[in-house]
């Protein structure tokens, strides 16, 4: 089965949606510039959190913390060309019938025809990479300031936790402030952390309780602004530019 999102929309995982994120601060900031003085910080659990990432990397002078739980540090493939590789985003099944159903989101990319439009190129799938040392190191010489907490399970069965991993010891390595939850069994609490399936458990809700704080004690005696800004990420054959 196909889900289709409304208003002829359809996934291009990442990239669009963390635009849309972007564009939604910037008006509310026309609206309401008193919000202008104040930390800009994003955060989510599993896309979420990806998401939160993702803005950092097309818009980091947006973005002064990241609140993060599981987003992938490489894309998955399955929910960009899932039905190339025969793999849903969504499984359903029918224990009476014994049938397995498996559900995709309308999406337009493909492998098979490289003459297609909607080709998913190797360019394609860089920029949506977060674990990207090269696109990190571009990013610190927009922001270096950007303080980002993050957890991810050790054993997560959906986005491999050695990515994040990488990903996190890129950033260290960058000296952005970043605190890393690598979590295993003994972190489980049954209250906060249940599980160390893909998201630990944690409700977003619980997560930002916890975890928004402490970041803004870590921001709290600096000075925010909005600035328009671009940034440019060579992928192989093309380059791909955000900006204002």
């Amino acid at each position: 089965c196909t889900f289709i999102p409304p208003n002829n929309e359809y996934q291009n995982f990442g990239i669009m949606a963390a635009i849309d994120h972007i564009n939604a601060l910037k008006d509310i900031m026309k609206n309401y510039p008193q919000f202008q003085s104040l930390p800009k910080i994003y955060g989510g659990g599993s896309y979420g959190g990806y998401l939160a990432l993702m803005c950092a990397k097309i818009a980091p002078w947006y973005v002064d913390g990241v609140i993060d739980n599981s987003g992938a540090g490489l894309p998955p493939l399955r929910y960009v060309i899932g039905r190339d590789l025969n793999l849903g985003d969504a499984i359903m099944s029918e224990d009476e019938s014994n049938s397995i159903t498996y559900c995709y989101t309308e999406t337009y990319w493909t492998r098979k025809n490289p003459n297609s439009p909607y080709y998913f190129a190797d360019e394609n799938y860089l920029i949506r990479a977060l674990l990207n040392k090269d696109h990190l190191i571009l990013q610190t010489q927009k922001n270096k300031d950007i303080v980002y907490i993050s957890y991810h399970s050790a054993k997560d069965d959906l986005t491999p936790a050695e990515y994040k991993i990488q990903m996190c010891e890129i950033l260290k390595a960058l000296n952005y402030d970043i605190t890393f939850h690598l979590i295993d069994e003994k972190d489980i609490d049954g209250k906060y952390i249940k599980d160390l399936t893909h998201g630990c458990g944690i409700p977003d809700k619980a997560l930002f309780n916890k975890e928004l704080p402490k970041m803004l004690e870590k921001l709290k005696d600096k000075t925010f602004s909005m600035k328009e800004d671009s940034i440019s990420y060579p992928c192989k054959n093309k380059v791909f530019t955000f900006k204002d």
